[in-house]
Formats: structure tokens, sequence, C-alpha cells
């Protein structure tokens, strides 16, 4: 759920903060051009040509990459410390504030439902809250370390304090995404017994209201912590009761492998190793080269290990579907729900299924995988031992790296 829009602004305001390649030097007419007079003739195109549904694409690119320009050109940052100062979020949110602007003026005159302010409301907490809340908290701590005479133990209030956050995620995600417990009791009762079946006890599920424009799912929740579902208003009143179930079914397939907290050691690890890799090279830790390329770094161990596991979730769908049959095998009609399931998806948000995304991969290739797993033993899926050797290496990749 992290969004390319928050993730752009972050790496954005990360090297912004720090002053790489900022310059030093603000070109006022510059700054006029990138922060006033293209957003407002980007959102202008937005409202002129409405007919146009790729338009409040192209105005988001122009307002994301004329504020960029302001700081990598035209030295925004530079502006910005020279006069707010240094005092923890505050010089970030001002140099975010103009993208937050256009933004927010942009989703109001493009929305596509009636009432605008709450369009607006949906998008800040979906594209920027969603992200840049627990940064800014992650951040707060560590400038507090520095502030206080803590150094020594940075690391370690530093990793306490992540673990915290990750705890309060489940907290922290309901309620930026304002999210309500399901009211269908019926349709609760049947999704909760997908849950047991797989093995898992405590379990929520949460309807996220998207105005109808969203069909997706999450699983929210490490180790101990309740098996929060959250389903999206268009997905439920989309899919069909057998889709809707499979789709749990492979959201509860994430909690059941524990890979959201697999999810987590692999950001984790990576990190670890880059940071290795920047001492070892006597690479500044703290400078902006450093952090956005270890952001890279953890982005791109995350897409390579998060295709697996979907992959196993997708697997996990299919044998929860066939389990009625009895015969210990994944059926054709087991198989087939889910894969009806993605291509509902598809065809109603308009996605191509051969679109490659990043964490997931095509919807062709997911349902192919399905295909091929018709007849094989629930406890023989290739794709289990996979993930089994992946979670190995991961656990002794973690371990090396505290060691070294």
């Amino acid at each position: 759920m992290i969004r390319p829009i928050s993730l752009f602004m972050l790496v954005m305001v990360t090297v912004a903060t720090k002053g790489y390649m900022t310059g030093d030097s603000p070109n006022f007419i510059g700054l006029v051009i990138c922060l006033l007079l293209l957003p407002l003739l980007s959102v202008v195109a937005a409202k002129c040509m409405r007919c146009t549904k790729i338009t409040p694409l192209f105005a988001t690119f122009a307002i994301l990459f004329s504020w960029g320009a302001s700081i990598f050109v035209f030295s925004w940052a530079f502006l910005v410390r020279e006069y707010v100062g240094e005092y923890f979020i505050l010089t970030e949110f001002c140099v975010l504030l103009p993208a937050f602007f256009w933004l927010g003026v942009l989703w109001f005159v493009a929305s596509p439902i009636q009432n605008r302010i709450a369009w607006v409301s949906h998008r800040f907490r979906l594209d920027i809250l969603l992200l840049f809340i627990p940064v800014a908290l992650l951040v707060t701590i560590s400038n507090s370390i520095s502030l206080f005479g803590f150094e020594k133990f940075d690391s370690g209030i530093q990793l306490v304090s992540f673990f915290i956050l990750l705890s309060c995620a489940p907290f922290f995600v309901t309620r930026i995404l304002s999210t309500k417990p399901m009211k269908n009791y019926q349709l609760q009762c049947s999704i909760i017994e997908v849950g047991y079946r797989s093995g898992l006890r405590k379990i929520r599920i949460f309807v996220w209201n998207t105005h109808n424009r969203i069909m997706n799912a999450l699983a929210i929740g490490i180790l101990f912590q309740p098996k929060t579902i959250v389903l999206t208003d268009k997905l439920i009143a989309t899919l069909s009761t057998k889709e809707l179930l499979s789709v749990t079914a492979h959201e509860f397939g994430h909690h059941k492998y524990w890979h959201i907290p697999c999810m987590i050691l692999t950001a984790v690890t990576a990190m670890l190793w880059l940071d290795r890799v920047y001492r070892f090279m006597h690479i500044e830790l703290g400078g902006a080269f450093a952090m956005v390329t270890q952001l890279a770094g953890v982005v791109l161990a995350i897409v390579l290990v998060s295709r697996q596991f979907e992959e196993q979730a997708d697997a996990y769908a299919a044998v929860d579907n066939s389990r009625e049959f009895g015969d210990g095998c994944i059926t054709n009609e087991g198989a087939m729900i889910m894969a009806s399931a993605l291509g509902t998806l598809a065809q109603t948000q308009n996605i191509d299924m051969y679109k490659n995304d990043p964490l997931h991969g095509s919807i062709a290739s997911r349902q192919q995988r399905l295909h091929a797993l018709i007849g094989c033993s629930f406890l023989e899926l290739p794709i289990n031992k996979r993930v089994f050797y992946i979670k190995v290496f991961l656990g002794v990749s973690f371990l090396v790296g505290i060691i070294l």
C-alpha cells in the first residue's frame, strides 16, 4: 500500500533536507514557475479536459516533477531552511507544502464523485498519510535521540521504536484509511470460518470505504496481534460470494504463512547488509545518497520476495476452495474460483491482464500458475518448498548480518 506518489515525495524530501544536489542559490523566477505557474496550468488543464481520464494523471506528474525541479534546480529546500531553520518535522513539512497544496487542489477539481471534500480526504489518507505518518514518527524519534544526547543508544532505540510502530500498524492503518467493522453478520461469519480453516484465531474484518473506486484487500497484523483483513466496498459489491471468500483465503494465507513478519525481516535484512556495504566502502551513512539507495535496495528486496509470497497466498486460496471435495488435491473449480476473482478485478478496474505489477506480477501469469496447480497435492505444492527456502535464507542472512 505504499503508493508511488508518497514514495516519490519521501525520496525527494529526504534528498532536500539532507542538502544533496539541492543548491544554495535560490532562483525566485524559477521557483515561481515551478511552484505556482506550472501546477496552476496543470490543474486548469485537468479541469477543462475532464472528458480525458488520463489528464489528472499527467497533471499529477506535472505537479510532482515541477516541485522536484524546484528542489534540485532552484534551491527550494535551501530557501525553506534559511527562513524556517531546522525544526524536526517542520522543515520537511514546509518543503512538502507546495506539493500537498496543489495535489489537494487537483484532487478537488478532478474529483470523480460528487462529494469533492470526501474525495480529497480519501486521496490524502491513501497517497500521503499512510506513509508519512509512520515516517514522521520515526524521524521525530531519531531527532529526539540527537537532541537529548542518546547517540550511543541510537541503533537500539530506533530498532525498538521500529517494532513498536509495527505493533501499532493495525491501529494506524485502520484509522488512516477510515475503515469500519463489517456489519454484514452473515458474510462476516463466512469469512471468519475461512480464517478458522487456515488455523487462525482472533480474527477481525474491516470494510474500507473507497467511494466505490478501489477493489483491494489487505492483511494487517504481525505475530501475536489479531489477524485483520480489510476489504474495500467495491470488492464486496463486485465479486460473487465464492470469489470474495477466495480472496479472503488469499489474505488469510498471508497470515498463515507469516508473510508480513517475513516482509519486515526482508526489509531489515536488506538495510542491515547495505549498512555493512556502506561502512566497508566508507560511505556516509547519514547522507542522502546512502538513504536513497538504501530505500531503493529495500524496495527491490521486497519486490523479489513479495511475488513469491503472493504466489503462495494464491495457492492457499486454491487449496481452501478445494477442501470441500476431500481428496487432498487442488481441483479445477478450486483453482478457477481464485482465477475468476482475479479476472473480475482486471475487468472491473480496467487493468491490463498482462501488466506486470511490481509486487504481484501480472494477473495473466497468476491465473496460469493457478491453472498449473490443478491436481497437485495440498502437501506437495512447489511454491511452499520455495518459500520455505526463502525464509531460511532470510533468517540466516539476518543472523550473519548481525554477527558481522
